[in-house]
């Protein structure tokens, strides 16, 4: 792959434009389109040069870290001045019910008498000896002879010591990059979580548009994650609500089945688990007035959860 031609995207428009220079099989090998566009012999194939001006150029190094990585580092959230009447949405307390403990019934057999002082005999009743004391040492001085010799104490703690060894620390570059991978989450209400919701949904559409269908599961995943972990300040409803937004103005329309865009259905559970939040936000207040198949789908869902459940 390394050693494989290098291809230019330009990327982007106006001044923000920017050539990007890619290994072709990195990036040839994560969809049929792309196969294409580097074997077909047509024009961008030829000229190893395709310009890309529906993606911005932070968007593309994302993919770019993807066709290496098969993963991309998650965006960053923006600070905002904090407001003191933010509050979080009280989070609602799991009860697990408890069964009683099964109290089996027992057979009352009296009390049974034993002599403390008694010591175990070594003959049966009948006079001869036991049966456990028989058969006692039996095969004993075999068995002593092939018992393996214990280790030195200090060979012990050397093994003991030698398994917990390790090279590695926290620090990484591989636990580094790693930890960059992973979903972020909120802790307060003045981290805007705009920049990081749209960076997987505009990643999404990318790999919808080229068929990049690991690529398309992995930016779901990652934005399920982070709605899980998200905690919906009255303030940051309105980074949902810029979601929302885009995935209709974006994600292909609802077909004739009723089957819906998969981000576009994402974001419309998550409203309307929400829905007591939402319902009251001037921001998806304006959504709403905007009109389109949100408006249908988001009443189509609520209607369903709240009578037909």
């Amino acid at each position: 792959m390394i050693q494989s031609e290098l291809f230019i995207f330009n990327v982007g428009k106006g001044d923000g434009k920017k050539s990007i220079a890619v290994h072709s099989k990195a990036v040839a090998t994560k969809s049929a389109y792309f196969w294409a566009l580097m074997n077909n012999g047509m024009a961008e194939s030829r000229e190893r040069t395709v310009e890309y001006t529906d993606i911005e150029p932070e968007d593309f190094a994302r993919f770019v870290e993807y066709a290496y990585r098969h993963d991309y580092t998650t965006p960053s959230w923006v600070h905002e001045k904090t407001h003191m009447e933010d509050q979080a949405l009280p989070v609602q307390e799991t009860v697990i019910a408890i069964r009683e403990p099964i109290t089996r019934s027992i057979v009352d057999i009296g009390p049974i008498l034993i002599d403390p002082h008694r010591q175990p005999s070594s003959t049966s009743r009948l006079g001869q000896p036991s049966l456990e004391n028989r058969w006692e040492n039996w095969g004993s001085d075999k068995i002593s002879k092939k018992k393996k010799k214990s280790k030195p104490e200090g060979v012990v703690n050397l093994r003991a010591g030698f398994n917990k060894l390790s090279y590695l620390t926290s620090s990484e570059p591989q636990a580094a990059m790693l930890a960059a991978f992973k979903p972020q989450y909120n802790t307060a209400v003045d981290q805007d979580f705009t920049p990081v919701f749209l960076a997987h949904a505009r990643l999404y559409t990318f790999a919808c548009m080229r068929g990049v269908d690991p690529l398309k599961r992995l930016t779901l995943h990652k934005l399920h994650q982070t709605l899980v972990g998200f905690q919906l300040y009255m303030r940051r409803a309105s980074d949902i609500v810029e979601l929302a937004r885009y995935a209709y103005r974006q994600g292909d329309d609802r077909k004739d089945d009723g089957t819906k865009d998969e981000l576009r259905q994402l974001v419309l559970e998550y409203i309307v688990c929400e829905v007591t939040t939402f319902g009251k936000h001037p921001a998806f207040l304006d959504l709403l007035h905007e009109g389109g198949e949100f408006v249908v789908d988001f009443w189509s869902l609520a209607y369903k959860e709240e009578f037909e459940a």
